[in-house]
C-alpha cells in the first residue's frame, strides 16, 4: 500500500530543512523563521523516521537504508552533490567578473557558459565507459576514481585557477568525476537492497543528492557574500572567497572519497537483490 503518513512526513521534514538552507542567509542565520524551518523540519523527520520503523507498509524501510553499501553510498553522494553544485555558482561568476576586479575572467554570458558546459559533455560521453568501468573495475573501484576526480578538480583551481583554459580542465575533471559517481551509485544500491525496495532505495539517493546541491548553493551563496567588496558601486566577492569556496568544496569532496571507501568491497544482499552481483 502507499504510504500517504510517510510521504507527508517525509515531504513536510525535508521542505522545512531546505528552507532553512535556501532563505537561512536572507532570513538570517538565527532569525526565527530560520531556525524554527530548521529545528520544525528536523522535529518533523525524526517522528517520521520513529514511524516508518513501525509501520507495516513503510514509505522506505530504514533498515534497509542502515545497510552499509546503502547508508555510506547515500553520505558519499550528498558530498558529490555539493561539489557539484559548488562548481556552478562560483565558476560562472568568476569567468563573467571584470578582470579589473581581479578575480575574474571578463567573459560574456556566452563565453562563460561554453566553458561551464563542459562538464555535463564530459558527463554524456564518459556515460558509455562508465558501463565497460563498472563492468571491468566494479561499482565501488568506479564510484571511487568519480570522487578522487572531483578531489583533484578543486584541488586543481585551488592551484591554478588564472586562466580560462584552466577553468576549463577543472570542468573536465569535475564532469568526469559527477559522471563515473553518478553511474556507480544506483548500481551500488541495487545490488545490496531487495528488488522490492529499488525504487525506495534510489530515490533516497536522489533525495541526498539534492539536498547536497541546496547545501552548496546556500553555503556558497552565503560565502561569496560575505566575503565582498564594492567596486564602483557594485558589490563583488573576492578572490579570497572564490578560494574559500573552493577549500569548502575540496574537504566535502574527500569526505566523499572516505565514504565511497567505506562501502563494503563485497555487497551482502538478499536472496534476490534488485540486481544480480
Amino acid at each position: 500500500r502507499v504510504d500517504i503518513i510517510g510521504a507527508l512526513g517525509l515531504a513536510l521534514g525535508m521542505v522545512g530543512l531546505l528552507l532553512m538552507l535556501s532563505r537561512g542567509a536572507e532570513w538570517g542565520w538565527t532569525s526565527i523563521p530560520t531556525l524554527a524551518s530548521g529545528i520544525g523540519g528536523a522535529v518533523v523527520l525524526l517522528l517520521w523516521g520513529w514511524y516508518q520503523l513501525r509501520a507495516k507498509d513503510p514509505l522506505l524501510d530504514l533498515r534497509v537504508a542502515a545497510r552499509p553499501a546503502v547508508l555510506f553510498t547515500n553520505l558519499a553522494s550528498l558530498g558529490t552533490g555539493f561539489a557539484l553544485f559548488s562548481s556552478q555558482v562560483t565558476f560562472p561568476q568568476m569567468l563573467e567578473l571584470p578582470v579589473e576586479t581581479g578575480s575574474g575572467f571578463g567573459l560574456d554570458i556566452v563565453g562563460a557558459s561554453f566553458v561551464v558546459m563542459v562538464s555535463g559533455v564530459v558527463m554524456m560521453l564518459v556515460s558509455p565507459l562508465s558501463g565497460w568501468l563498472e563492468r571491468t573495475v566494479g561499482a565501488r573501484r568506479l564510484f571511487t576514481i568519480g570522487t578522487v576526480a572531483v578531489v583533484f578538480a578543486y584541488a586543481f583551481v585551488l592551484m591554478w585557477s588564472t586562466e580560462v583554459w584552466q577553468m576549463l580542465i577543472a570542468n573536465v575533471l569535475i564532469g568526469i568525476g559527477i559522471g563515473f559517481s553518478f553511474a556507480a551509485m544506483p548500481i551500488i544500491i541495487m545490488r545490496a537492497v531487495p528488488a522490492s525496495e529499488t525504487g525506495a532505495s534510489n530515490g533516497l539517493n536522489t533525495l541526498f543528492r539534492t539536498v547536497g546541491t541546496s547545501t552548496a548553493s546556500a553555503v556558497m551563496g552565503g560565502v561569496l557574500a560575505a566575503m565582498s567588496v564594492e567596486v564602483d558601486g557594485v558589490t563583488i566577492p573576492t578572490r579570497q572567497a572564490f578560494e574559500l569556496c573552493f577549500w569548502l568544496a575540496l574537504i566535502v569532496a574527500i569526505a566523499a572519497f572516505v565514504f565511497s571507501l567505506l562501502v563494503p568491497r563485497q555487497l551482502k544482499s538478499d536472496p534476490h537483490p534488485s540486481l544480480p552481483s
